[in-house]
């Protein structure tokens, strides 16, 4: 498996993960503390870019020469 399909799953458990602690948050806790979902959620975004990135590279690197 190559490390960009790696990053995708990596990227919808941290998907799921995020709805999931979001949605405990809101039911159990709403407007106390610090929502850990954000920290998933902006894990989430870098796996799903450097997946994307990986994925293009060639094309990239293609459309700067």
């Amino acid at each position: 498996m190559e490390l960009h399909q790696k990053l995708t799953i990596l990227g919808i458990i941290l998907l799921v993960a995020t709805f999931l602690i979001h949605t405990y948050h809101e039911q159990d806790h709403p407007g106390d503390g610090f929502n850990f979902a954000y920290v998933t959620g902006i894990a989430m975004l870098i796996a799903f870019l450097a997946s994307f990135i990986l994925f293009n590279k060639e094309k990239l690197k293609d459309s700067k020469n």
